[in-house]
């Protein structure tokens, strides 16, 4: 007894340990991602990040292709499974079943600037009405290497130069484009045409060392599998020599110079010298000989307690530190040099959003929901403070960022009020807005539904064969469900659709109407509901009885009813879709009246010996039905069956024809299937019937020819 207590407690210990296992596990058993020529498994390549398992992998194209494999615990209880969307990769083969896997392939989209990657899947369970979402966290991995390799190891003080990095992913280093400050070599990076680049502005003679941490977007593994986010430092020995001039540090490393008014005084800080003369004009030159064009003019104020003077500046042309020195000039002598920015002032002369793979958005059109690319250009960008009124998430791609040109990342809020968004600039509107446009992108037809009593109700655009209707058609009726077009973070907008309605009988042309302008606005679960213009939006549903003069109860058999909704081109830009429904009314007998003149009809009463009578021509009237062929439209069997009379030997009229008789007759004819359209044909009977002189009953077989009326 002591020992199943023991054993009980030890079962209650270890069963949460293993529940907690099997719930971590997830619903899939393993995962696979090939990529490149190496594979990684969820079971034995995971990482953990932030609290977090992710799946990790090596890439070397930035855009690679991957195949993924998903093998669930329980592949019975799974009803369906489906990948969701993302920005960060695109389908290439759909998500399918094989092999007891679930196998996919995609292609990635800049997984170097890719963030917060994942795979999440909707997960159908069988016996269960609601989805399960399941998030696969993935951490991509790449090698980066960055080392410097200058020309030569001279660098003067004041004097701003620039090498290139070399590096194998420039988009992987992560990098601040400011300056380091209070160091023997201070620094920082920038971005020009894709590659790398390092400005280096010395600030104390001797050799100095540069000392210049790399850090990385995406990491490498260490041998011990940790995630590396930082290189070894460019390391490089520099020989750094005083200036043969004096150089007089400014307050300020960048002005502006306005274009509409040149020489605008601006106040400085310059330091001291003691053979600098107050109250005395200074002409600033790019060059040190003589005859240099006038870049600025500094005017000499008064001394600051600081050390420093102050100066009014007055600028005439740009300058670049990394174009060389400034050149302090009395007269045409060069007696100091500094070094500053002179650049135009801000101004913004043009903004469009970029077009991107999956958006809509363009020109200076944006769109709900839609994360965009903003780009700006003008003069003196990086001066200025950049936002944006009502956009979300809003900021700046480093690696196009200049004075002349800025790409902002943004978010367009799904609920954004605003039908334009301006552009501020320390936050005050400057001239420049994007307009804010409702999406109009064609949505699958599913959101129509055909209704005809007895059927089953379907969206049109599951209707993937012909309609066979075998009772009268009271009506058909197309229902609009506009709460599928905006479902979820997806926006389509209005759909601008043309109905066109054909009615047909035996290639005759009945009826036919073409309603154009059938305007849907998505339902009240849009997150844009209540920015849609609904005055041309349709409320109520089509019926054809309201259209049509020749009412649907009113159609033959084998009346053909064609209904074509399709997107307007106008309103899509010749995009969309297109659905034809084709609606057969079918009946299985057909009821008419027959008189034909059998001739040469075998007949024979019971009881009578022998063949039988041969007779002359006979007229027979005969009430009977012809049989539709089942998998044929309107095409009839060969053989008909009815009831009638039959006057034998009608049309003998000589006094001694004993066997004229009229007789009552169940009677089958068989018709030549090429005969079965006119009127006039010649079938072969088969029947029995009673002669009501004779009072007896008798056979018949025999032709005969058929009128039909």
């Amino acid at each position: 007894m002591r020992q199943l207590l023991i054993c009980l407690c030890l079962f209650a210990m270890i069963l949460p340990v293993v529940q907690g296992q099997v719930s971590r596990s997830g619903p899939f058993r393993e995962v696979s991602l090939k990529i490149d020529t190496s594979i990684y498994l969820l079971s034995k390549n995971t990482i953990q990040d932030k609290g977090e398992t992710m799946l990790y992998f090596q890439y070397n194209d930035v855009d690679a292709v991957a195949e993924v494999e998903l093998t669930p615990n329980s592949p019975q209880y799974i009803k369906s499974l489906e990948l969701l969307p993302s920005g960060d990769y695109s389908l290439v083969d759909s998500l399918l079943w094989i092999n007891d896997q679930f196998r996919f392939k995609l292609r990635f989209r800049q997984l170097t600037q890719s963030d917060f990657l994942q795979f999440t899947f909707k997960l159908q369970w069988t016996g269960r009405s609601e989805p399960s979402i399941v998030e696969l966290k993935l951490f991509p991995v790449t090698e980066t290497s960055a080392f410097l390799d200058p020309q030569d190891n001279k660098l003067f003080i004041g004097e701003e130069r620039v090498f290139k990095v070399e590096t194998n992913r420039p988009l992987n280093i992560r990098y601040f484009n400011q300056w380091t400050k209070n160091l023997p070599i201070n620094y920082k990076f920038s971005v020009d045409q894709g590659e790398l680049r390092i400005h280096l502005l010395p600030t104390k003679p001797g050799l100095q060392v540069l000392e210049a941490p790399v850090r990385l977007r995406k990491p490498f593994l260490s041998p011990d599998k940790r995630p590396i986010y930082e290189l070894p430092p460019l390391h490089y020995e520099f020989e750094v020599k005083e200036s043969k001039l004096v150089f007089l540090n400014t307050n300020k490393k960048e002005v502006s110079l306005n274009r509409n008014n040149p020489g605008e005084a601006i106040e400085i800080e310059l330091d001291y010298h003691p053979s600098l003369k107050l109250k005395k004009t200074y002409r600033l030159e790019a060059q040190q000989e003589e005859g240099g064009a006038l870049v600025a003019e500094i005017f000499t104020q008064s001394t600051l307690a600081n050390g420093r003077m102050l100066c009014t500046l007055r600028t005439y042309n740009n300058h670049r530190q990394s174009e060389g020195y400034l050149f302090i000039k009395d007269g045409d002598v060069a007696r100091y040099i500094t070094n500053f920015d002179i650049t135009p002032a801000m101004r913004v002369t043009g903004m469009s959003v970029l077009s991107a793979k999956g958006n809509m958005s363009s020109g200076q059109t944006i769109y709900p929901g839609e994360s965009v690319e903003i780009k700006l250009q003008g003069d003196g960008l990086h001066k200025a403070r950049f936002s944006f009124e009502g956009l979300a998430e809003v900021r700046t791609d480093t690696l196009v960022k200049g004075e002349n040109e800025v790409v902002f990342l943004a978010k367009v809020p799904l609920d954004i009020k605003k039908s334009s968004v301006e552009l501020l600039n320390n936050g005050k509107p400057i001239g420049q807005s994007l307009k804010v446009k409702e999406f109009q992108t064609p949505h699958p037809l599913n959101f129509i539904e055909l209704e005809i009593e007895g059927q089953e109700k379907k969206p049109i655009s599951e209707i993937d064969k012909t309609i066979f209707i075998d009772h009268t058609l009271d009506d058909v009726v197309l229902a609009f469900h506009p709460e599928r077009i905006d479902e979820g973070q997806r926006l389509f907008g209005k759909q601008y659709l043309i109905v066109d309605i054909q009615v047909t009988n035996n290639n005759t042309l009945l009826d036919k109407r073409t309603l154009e302008k059938v305007v849907i606005c998505p339902g009240d679960n849009s997150p844009r509901f209540d920015q849609y213009d609904r005055s041309d939006c349709q409320v109520n549903n089509i019926s054809l009885n309201q259209l049509l003069r020749r009412k649907t109860f009113d159609l033959d058999e084998w009346s053909t009813i064609e209904i074509t909704v399709r997107h307007d081109p106008q309103h899509h830009s010749g995009q969309g879709f297109s659905q034809k429904t084709e609606i057969i009314l079918r009946r299985y007998t057909s009821f008419d009246l027959d008189v034909s003149f059998p001739a040469g009809l075998l007949t024979k009463t019971f009881g009578q010996d022998g063949f039988g009578t041969l007779n002359g021509v006979s007229m027979a009237i005969i009430a009977q039905f012809s049989f539709y062929h089942p998998r044929r439209i309107a095409k009839y069997r060969p053989y008909k069956f009815g009831v009638g009379f039959l006057a034998l030997n009608a049309f003998n009229f000589s006094e001694n024809n004993t066997s004229r008789d009229v007789g009552v007759v169940v009677l089958g004819s068989l018709y030549s299937l090429q005969n079965k359209a006119r009127k006039l044909s010649f079938p072969l009977y088969l029947g029995a019937g009673y002669f009501l002189s004779e009072k007896d009953f008798f056979y018949l077989l025999g032709p005969g020819i058929r009128v039909q009326l």
